[in-house]
């Protein structure tokens, strides 16, 4: 299944296999997102999701108080998200720092993971990120769907096993679960409300999620992607997907090298008019 093929090669990565423009590009990343979060610590929006947030100690940016793990990357999300400002993958578009950082920094501090572990699992996140959005060519969309939101959820715990150093077999199991935790339908557009910020924080606490069910045993589906009902048929019908581009040199090129990065903050369709 591909999910099992994923799992083989997120299994078998090491911090040393990624080239430095990627490493580089995480770390672009990483500032990116920190700083978004930093200038919407004071929005009522990311205040209202922290006042929904369950106690504790995880870090949220900017914040002076912690929240739960799971809650943490919802706030983190949702603020990074939440002024349209983020990095920007034109090939789907999705946007990948918005998911895989605040997934990966809660994950790093509820396992402990060092520096080398987090770049690792931030890259293979958002390559799976950006592949899948290269495998559904604006299908997702299409049928209604926020791409960032449902595909995020795969990356995010994928990024997460990956870093934590899941086997194979469970890491398959963590991305059949999460299909099922996937979401995000863009009504948002016909009102301008608040649900599109806070899917990039969804996604992330689903990784978390997704990962710790499938590390207690819990099973989730084999042909999460591919399958009859599975996230390709679900949530991008009738565009044909292209697994394909899912695997074409993975691993030696490193399609989230090309993410780049707002001077505006808009969608990145209108930025070339305003620059004109």
């Amino acid at each position: 299944s591909i999910s099992e093929q994923i799992a083989a090669w997120g299994a078998s990565l090491s911090p040393d296999q990624l080239p430095a423009a990627t490493r580089s590009k995480m770390r672009d990343i990483l500032v990116d997102i920190v700083g978004l979060c930093v200038a919407a610590r004071d929005t009522d929006y990311v205040k209202s999701v922290i006042a929904a947030s369950e106690p504790g100690d995880f870090t949220v940016i900017a914040q002076p108080g912690g929240a739960a793990a799971s809650s943490a990357a919802l706030v983190n999300g949702t603020a990074a998200h939440g002024e349209d400002f983020d990095d920007t993958f034109e090939g789907g578009p999705v946007h990948s720092g918005v998911v895989i950082v605040p997934a990966l920094l809660a994950a790093a501090e509820v396992h402990k993971l060092d520096n080398d572990r987090v770049i690792l699992g931030m890259a293979a996140g958002t390559e799976l990120l950006c592949r899948l959005a290269l495998t559904l060519p604006k299908g997702v969309h299409k049928a209604g769907f926020h791409p960032t939101a449902v595909l995020g959820a795969f990356a995010a715990t994928f990024g997460i096993c990956v870093a934590c150093r899941t086997d194979a077999k469970t890491t398959a199991h963590a991305l059949g679960i999460v299909g099922s935790m996937a979401s995000g339908i863009i009504e948002y557009l016909g009102d301008g409300s608040w649900t599109k910020r806070m899917h990039p924080g969804w996604a992330a606490q689903s990784g978390l999620r997704a990962h710790a069910l499938a590390q207690a045993g819990f099973v989730g589906p084999k042909w999460v992607f591919e399958g009859t009902h599975g996230a390709f048929s679900g949530f991008a019908h009738p565009v044909t997907p292209r697994p394909d581009m899912l695997f074409d040199a993975l691993g030696t090129r490193w399609v989230g090298d090309t993410i780049t990065f707002k001077p505006y903050p808009c969608g990145t369709m209108v930025q070339p008019y305003i620059d004109c």
